[in-house]
């Protein structure tokens, strides 16, 4: 991962964050959805989704109550390593650093009266135009919608990829497939198999001096995160590996080596798109304070269980 960030693109974030005055409101949002300048806030139960449009529509925070699960852009000096994001996949395609049209310029903004959509640029390189659909659906609940369309001039095998920036600390977890996990060209990670489970607990103690990683193909399409007595989970259509893109997992979990933060990282099915033709992908967010027991023990099962029962 590369560590040089320009100064012309961080003068370019800076004026997409702060701009030079009133951002514009829109006139008409859903009614799950407020507005504050250049950021968009979606309220479900207890859930509160913050996204800037501004910046790649990327989802800059997400709290339970007043308790944050990610780590946003205040937290780090980084320009681009906070968020959630949303990228295509194999990352060969683009290699590093992430296609700014895609992951960190100006989305638009539109709605109707049950979502809220964002839709990128072009970009010329790929031909990839990201849409970004959210949709509240139930308590605690966000439905999160992405779409590619191919507006190149030929033939394109992709598949979609969601990344979000989480703190050092808490524990990742998701039924396995039945092959072993990789790393790539990364340090592996410390994971545990328990059972049909892959556990991993961050320890700032076994981060080498380079990044670490973990890529394993799931089962029962979900991802999860504890921390602090909170849980969020990623639930998606799981995908079998042969399925995957070349050289990609279905589930990857990518450890910084400043421990700055940890990645959860879940992606779909490769999809053959002809020039003009699109795929649609859904990731359902649950995010849950955990029963006292739950939150005391962290057994690995139990967890497991609650989080079966929630999908």
């Amino acid at each position: 991962m590369s560590k040089r960030y320009s100064l012309i693109a961080f003068l370019a974030i800076s004026v997409a964050l702060f701009g030079c005055g009133k951002s514009k409101q829109v006139e008409q949002l859903p009614v799950f959805c407020k507005q504050d300048g250049a950021h968009l806030f979606i309220k479900q139960g207890n859930l509160r989704m913050e996204i800037m449009p501004k910046i790649g529509a990327r989802i800059s925070s997400l709290k339970f109550d007043d308790h944050e699960l990610l780590v946003g852009i205040a937290d780090i000096d980084k320009i681009t390593d906070w968020g959630t994001v949303f990228w295509s996949s194999p990352q060969s395609e683009w290699s590093w650093p992430p296609i700014d049209t895609l992951d960190s310029k100006p989305y638009t903004l539109s709605s109707d009266s049950d979502r809220l959509v964002l839709t990128s640029g072009i970009d010329k390189k790929t031909g990839y135009q990201f849409t970004k659909t959210y949709i509240p659906s139930g308590d605690d609940r966000i439905e999160v919608t992405y779409r590619i369309t191919n507006h190149s001039d030929h033939q394109k095998s992709v598949a979609p990829l969601e990344v979000t920036r989480l703190p050092t600390a808490g524990s990742l977890f998701y039924p396995r497939g039945d092959a072993e996990p990789i790393s790539g060209i990364f340090y592996p990670l410390d994971a545990q198999s328990i059972d049909e489970l892959t556990w991993y607990q961050y320890d700032a103690k076994k981060i080498r001096t380079d990044h670490h990683k973990l890529m394993q193909d799931g089962k029962e399409g979900w991802f999860a995160y504890v921390n602090k007595g909170y849980l969020l989970v990623k639930q998606f259509n799981d995908s079998p590996p042969e399925a995957i893109a070349s050289g990609e997992r279905e589930i990857e979990i990518f450890a910084h080596v400043e421990h700055i933060f940890i990645e959860m990282k879940q992606q779909g099915a490769s999809v053959s798109l002809a020039p003009g033709e699109h795929f649609d992908w859904t990731v359902v967010w649950h995010v849950k304070k955990l029963p006292d027991e739950l939150a005391t023990t962290l057994e690995p099962h139990a967890l497991a269980d609650y989080v079966r029962s929630l999908l």
